[in-house]
């Protein structure tokens, strides 16, 4: 079993290629260091097992069947064939100057590489020969196999990029070049063959092929200078290593961005995983292996979490905590807003209903944050840098050659200041004062709020002033020097400098802790934090690292977290003030650059320029107290409120959607609820007592709508059909499945058996089928709903929990706990699709997103919650 463990791995080398065993037992990392070597890592222990000596060794190739590895050696311009078995190396074959990316035919019989100026070698792994040599382009940088084996497609790194394609079976190459984007790398390959993606590495793209029409159909924005790709086992995912540290995931089918994992590292060469749930990257210019999930992002939430359900929307997600008397409320993506075409800085008022946005080249966007809607836009031509004072009543935009005061509710420019060049702006705390940079003067002018006008003369700071920030106590004002590399604090009062703090990048943004003791300065350049002591003036330990590219920041309100946007991961970092340390990495969407916290700091404020949006991310876990013990949920058809059934206090609690807050007081239904299920209307509530019955509740006055339902032993699951006339109830106890008409509220006829202790239960798409899961043994149950006969089953490994459909019905999706899996089947030959996928402890509850293949897991045992990507 492959280590679950993400943390990058050390070695002692520098690796630079890696592969994995067909068996995913073993993982090959390669290292042209002190003459070239090859080391094993058992994938279950990560830790090396064996090294061979291997002249100049670069990137490698495995045989389908994992006997050989042939690795490149750049020292002789050959190929090492090395025998696996006993990690010896059984000979070298030439191929002409640099060689590098070898590709394997899925046969075994050839492999191919590239060789300069414009060739690609051919071998024959039968007798280890190069047979021959064939010109393509001018220099060729990477290769992919077509997974028939017919077609091979090798990239030409020049400016305006090309793929070539070589036909297999005559080694020639065919057709004409096609044209991709800047300096291409590399190129992966769907299983299907039907698309080709060109990673251009120069112009942050990546160019989609059609094989059959030859010719690019779609271009993709990627990050930060991409290198390397590999597509998932089904074809559905497309993973690009880039220079910042970051993957990015994208949809093949949709071409979508779905999300960008951040690595302790710059991913180069990767290798996936024969599951294909994990992928190996080499550390390019470190000394690790970086591991990651491809199917799964897991986070923590709560104690004990049981069930889970979505919003239609699919923005939100309910997961019951058991142990603590919980709900969490969980953002499943960002919400964005469209913010002009390039929005640069955001500042929200203090009520947290309005956001400012600059959008370069045209002004201010005003956006209402409760409709996600453009309400306004105030023209300040140039406007580049601002800041909002603290009573939200003025806001202050650094624009061309001036200052500009704007009055927030008449939205009219109120003032203007000459500024030859505004870098940054800030605003005293009490609102008296607005201090702002001038580049070009290289000083600071202090100005007086109302009315408007410089007050003294100018403090001449450091080379290149930008950004700045103001204390609490608006005693100091701390300016970062860009070209000069340090920081000038300034007194406010005294309006001198009273220390230069040298830096050693370029501090280019601020935060100040609420408590006036730290300053956080943010570089870039460096991709660091470095913290300020105010009291002494200083800097405080060594700089934080943040790698891919910092470029925003804001502390939270109570100063143990620090909120950083991050350009080329897509992605806020969290840092906890104290340890120094990143506890969490939230999805942006987009790329990060400026941020901004909501005044009671459960938001955080995000722009894009190149989308054009501003994300709305929640920067925690919303914990909403419902009482002792909390088990089954469900989101009502609007998406107005969640019912989570409390099986501690006999009741069920109903939170609003909208605020996450517990509505009203408690609707009880006595025993011990279980699961809830809502009717398509909305109107009714059904939930299952385990004393061996259902409750009936309307909605509208939270009282009973009828007397409970009598069912089987220990009712659970319960699903209704999409007209909202039949309820099945599985009975865990007898081993039935209890039908109730809903319109008289009556069992219609006798229970049927349902296995040896059914659990949870869901429905076809169409309501034909109905598929149950059976704890008492290690399988799924499939009933027809015409007739209540058991139709088939799937055998899963190990008891099953949870259950769901997807919304075309070709998929169902079942969590089990002992194997700690999520497995995907198809639910027309009821087979598995693929290997199951590894998620946390004890899997029970599961909710599936309305749109994308995507899957929330509630891991009981864990006290996580696994996103996967299915």
């Amino acid at each position: 079993m492959i280590n679950p463990s993400t943390a990058p791995i050390p070695l002692d080398v520098s690796p630079d290629g890696v592969a994995v065993s067909p068996d995913g037992r073993r993982l090959y990392v390669s290292s042209p260091v002190d003459g070239g070597t090859v080391l094993v890592l058992d994938t279950g222990t990560h830790t090396v097992t064996h090294r061979t000596e291997c002249s100049g060794a670069k990137d490698m190739a495995l045989t389908p069947d994992g006997g050989r590895l042939y690795v490149i050696d750049r020292e002789t311009d050959a190929v090492s064939v090395v025998d696996t078995g006993s990690m010896t190396v059984t000979g070298s074959i030439p191929t002409g100057f640099a060689p590098a990316k070898p590709a394997m035919t899925p046969d075994g019989a050839r492999l191919y590489v590239t060789i300069q100026p414009g060739g690609v070698a051919v071998i024959d792994t039968a007798s280890n020969q190069l047979i021959r040599t064939i010109q393509v382009g001018e220099e060729p940088s990477g290769i992919a196999v077509a997974a028939d084996g017919k077609h091979v497609y090798v990239t030409d790194h020049v400016f305006e990029g090309l793929v070539h394609v070589i036909a297999t079976e005559t080694d020639t190459v065919v057709g004409t070049p096609i044209a991709v984007g800047q300096f291409p790398l590399t190129a992966a390959v769907t299983p299907d063959g039907r698309r080709v993606f060109a990673v251009n590495h120069e112009d942050n793209t990546i160019s989609v092929i059609d094989t059959a029409a030859g010719a690019v159909t779609a271009t993709l924005e990627a990050p930060s200078f991409p290198r390397h790709a590999v597509v998932s086992r089904d074809g559905g995912r497309l993973y690009v290593g880039n220079t910042k540290g970051s993957v990015s995931v994208l949809d093949t089918r949709t071409l979508t961005l779905l999300r960008t994992l951040a690595l302790e590292g710059i991913p180069g060469t990767m290798a996936l995983t024969p599951d294909g749930h994990r992928i190996y990257a080499a550390d390019d210019g470190g000394r690790f292996v970086l591991p990651f999930d491809t199917a799964t992002v897991t986070f923590p939430v709560g104690k004990r979490p049981e069930e889970a359900a979505i919003t239609p929307d699919g923005q939100r997600i309910f997961v019951t905590d058991a142990a603590e008397g919980t709900v969490a409320a969980i953002q499943t993506r960002p919400r964005q807003m469209t913010a002009g075409r390039t929005p640069s800085a955001v500042a929200v008022t203090p009520d947290g209903l309005q956001a400012f946005v600059i959008d370069d080249g045209v002004g201010v966007q005003v956006l209402d944050t409760t409709t996600d809607k453009v309400t306004a836009t105030i023209a300040v031509g140039g406007a580049h840098v601002m800041a909002l004072s603290r009573d939200g009543r003025r806001l202050y935009v650094g624009a061309g050659q001036q200052l500009s005061a704007i009055d927030t509710v008449t939205r009219q420019v109120t003032g203007i200041v000459p500024v030859q060049d505004p870098g940054g702006v800030a605003v005293s705390p009490d609102g008296t004062r607005v201090y702002v940079t001038d580049i070009a003067t290289e000083i600071v002018l202090i100005i007086d709020s109302g009315p408007l006008g410089v007050i003294g003369e100018p403090v001449a700071v450091g080379q290149s002033p930008q950004a700045l920030t103001v204390t609490p106590d608006g005693r100091h004002l701390y300016v970062g020097n860009v070209l000069s590399h340090d920081v000038s604090v300034l007194d406010t009062v005294d309006r001198a400098v009273k220390a230069t703090i040298q830096i050693g990048s370029r501090p280019e943004f601020f935060s100040a802790s609420p408590d006036g003791r730290r300053v956080y300065v943010g570089s870039g350049d460096a991709g660091t934090l470095t913290v300020i002591d105010t009291n002494t003036s200083s800097v405080s330990g060594d700089p934080i690292p943040v790698l891919q590219v910092p470029q925003g920041m804001a502390c939270g309100a109570d100063g143990s977290r620090l909120y950083v946007a991050a350009l080329h991961s897509q992605a806020v970092h969290v840092f906890d003030t104290v340890t120094r340390t990143r506890v969490e990495t939230i999805p942006a969407g987009t790329a990060a650059t400026a941020l901004a916290l909501s005044p009671d700091g459960r938001r955080a404020y995000v722009t894009g320029p190149a989308a054009g949006i501003l994300s709305v991310i929640d920067t925690n876990t919303t914990r909403i107290r419902v009482g002792g013990q909390p088990l089954g949920v469900a989101v009502d058809p609007e998406g107005r409120r969640a019912y989570v059934a409390d099986a501690a206090t006999g009741s069920v609690h109903v939170i609003d959607t909208a605020t996450l807050e517990a509505r009203g007081t408690p609707i009880p239904v006595g025993g011990s609820p279980r699961c809830v299920a809502v009717s398509p209307d909305g109107g009714l509530l059904y939930v299952t007592d385990s004393a061996g019955s259902v409750a009936v509740v309307d909605t509208a006055t939270g009282t009973a709508a009828r007397a409970p339902i009598p069912v089987g032993s220990s009712p659970a699951g319960l699903a209704i059909t999409s007209d909202g006339t039949r309820l099945y109830v599985a009975n865990s106890g007898d081993g039935t499945l209890t039908v109730i008409d809903t319109g008289s509220g009556t069992v219609t006829g006798t229970p049927v058996a349902a296995g040896v202790a059914p659990l949870n239960l869901a429905l076809a798409p169409d309501g034909s089928r109905l598929f149950v899961t059976d704890t008492g043994a290690d399988a799924v149950l499939v009933i027809d709903t015409g007739t209540l006969a058991a139709t088939g089953s799937l055998a899963v490994p190990g008891a099953p929990h949870g259950v769901a459909v997807s919304r075309d019905g070709r998929s169902l999706l079942v969590t089990v706990p002992a194997a700690k899996v999520l497995v995907v089947a198809d639910t027309a030959t009821l087979t598995i699709s693929g290997s199951p996928v590894p998620v946390g402890g004890a899997p029970h509850g599961l909710a599936l997103a309305p749109e994308d293949r995507r899957a929330f897991v509630a891991n009981a045992a864990s006290n996580t919650v696994s996103v996967v990507d299915w």
